[in-house]
């Protein structure tokens, strides 16, 4: 795939191969889609959500007090170029941006800590915290990508 925009939003054509009936953890808004992050972790291009009233801590805050920021629990693995919607550009508001500026490495890197974090509770599901985990993450779909068992 070619270089990204930082801030995309995911086709029609994403949400059609991944419908909310068979994939529900994957955010999916019709009428006000989700801006999201594009980020690319050995060659592997991932699309993660600004979200509001997240209550979790997986998550870079953008405004903390409104929970508001980067949800790393529903990121979503870009398999094909058409999944992301180039006819529209996304307009963040701009205490949201402020807040990501500067912030790209962070992102990657809690990215990768979140993907650590999934494939270390997958290993042990005998714990309430790590089921929690695996049911609520979009990886739960991406585990070949990722080369999870």
């Amino acid at each position: 795939m070619t270089k990204k925009q930082r801030f995309i939003f995911l086709s029609d054509e994403f949400y059609n191969a991944y419908p909310s009936v068979k994939y529900p953890e994957i955010e999916q808004k019709q009428n006000r889609p989700y801006i999201q992050v594009y980020v690319e972790i050995d060659g592997i291009q991932f699309a993660i959500p600004l979200r509001s009233d997240i209550h979790h801590p997986h998550v870079l805050w953008t405004d903390k007090a409104n929970h508001c920021g980067v949800d790393f629990s529903k990121a979503v693995v870009i398999k094909k170029e058409s999944y992301i919607d180039m006819s529209k550009q996304p307009h963040l508001r701009q205490n949201e941006f402020d807040a990501l500026r500067g912030k790209d490495y962070r992102i990657k890197t809690k990215m990768q800590d979140y993907i650590k974090k999934y494939r270390d509770a997958k290993k042990d599901l005998s714990k309430s915290v790590n089921k929690v985990l695996v049911k609520y993450s979009t990886l739960q779909y991406f585990e070949k990508e990722l080369g999870i068992d």
